[in-house]
């Protein structure tokens, strides 16, 4: 066979043209490996990076849940010592610090000294249970319970060395709302009646023994009852002169202008019931005088009946908190 010039030429540039084209195609592919490769390292670059920073990440979360956790601890600690003196203050009943507050205490100023001349004289049917000599530790809890019982708040006209026995049983009458006031320290006539500072003495040192008891340091009743009333007897002078130094010290005083007697040898219930009946009369505004000594069965038991009566007629039972707040 005859070849012709041509044709060798031709082939020859066609080895050459399947040859770059190989070429191509090897460089090609190198290329497209070099920038794989060069986008797996970058990309596991950046994952190594992302999980330091997440475990950066992790450990700053970690010590700030610890810090948290701490603060937590801290605040809880800190609570703890805020409670404290709460508790402390809750260990008295709500009514107990509320008339801690000074807008709650008993006032003296010349309106209610009015207003406390004046309740024997009112129109209105209000009645005011009042108990002397206290507190004594069978009586005065037998007649806390009655009073509670039936919803009814009273005056109870104190002796300071009676409370100083018998603080607890001061403070409960405190606490559930009755009216601390003063009949004196000692009641001891000849000792209180010796000068009109012997009585604003007794005053004081019965004061001094109610706020120990009931746990307020600036109590005062400013509401005195005079052992033996504030007229007659062998001391009337005294009384009489005693009322305006009283009065200078912001105290006031107060009687009643009834009774069940049983001071004055009324030693059955009926016996009571008949001259309370007979010293109350047809009064609308009543002070029954009635003691809660350690001897006064009778005034205890005979107290619910007292009670119901007067609801009955329609009366409010009143305290001298009404008057003096």
């Amino acid at each position: 066979m005859k070849i012709e010039p041509g044709y060798i030429t031709e082939v020859k540039s066609n080895k050459s043209n399947i040859g770059t084209i190989i070429f191509c195609l090897v460089i090609g592919l190198i290329s497209v490996a070099i920038v794989f490769a060069t986008v797996i390292l970058s990309y596991g670059r950046i994952n190594k990076n992302v999980d330091t920073a997440q475990e950066g990440v992790t450990k700053t979360t970690g010590k700030a849940n610890n810090s948290s956790n701490n603060n937590d601890k801290n605040e809880k600690k800190e609570e703890k010592k805020v409670e404290e003196p709460l508790a402390q203050k809750e260990s008295f009943p709500t009514h107990d610090f509320q008339k801690a507050l000074d807008s709650e205490l008993p006032k003296y100023n010349e309106e209610i000294e009015k207003k406390v001349v004046g309740v024997y004289s009112s129109d209105e049917k209000q009645i005011f249970l009042t108990f002397d000599d206290g507190p004594s530790t069978n009586i005065t809890p037998r007649i806390l319970d009655i009073l509670k019982e039936n919803d009814v708040k009273a005056t109870f006209f104190v002796l300071g060395s009676r409370v100083d026995l018998n603080p607890e049983i001061t403070k409960r009458a405190y606490d559930e709302g009755h009216f601390i006031a003063n009949h004196g320290y000692s009641h001891d006539y000849s000792s209180i009646y010796s000068s009109i500072q012997a009585i604003l003495d007794e005053y004081n040192q019965c004061t001094n023994s109610v706020r120990n008891a009931i746990g307020v340091s600036n109590y005062n009743s400013h509401l005195f009852r005079y052992p033996g009333g504030s007229a007659g007897g062998p001391y009337a002078a005294i009384k009489e002169e005693a009322k305006g130094f009283l009065m200078q010290n912001g105290i006031t005083f107060t009687n009643w202008n009834c009774l069940t007697g049983d001071a004055e040898g009324k030693n059955t219930g009926d016996d009571q019931w008949n001259y309370l009946m007979e010293t109350a009369g047809s009064r609308t505004s009543l002070v029954i005088l009635m003691h809660d000594a350690g001897d006064k069965e009778v005034t205890a038991e005979l107290l619910p009946r007292i009670i119901k009566h007067y609801k009955d007629q329609g009366y409010v039972f009143k305290s001298y908190y009404d008057i003096m707040k």
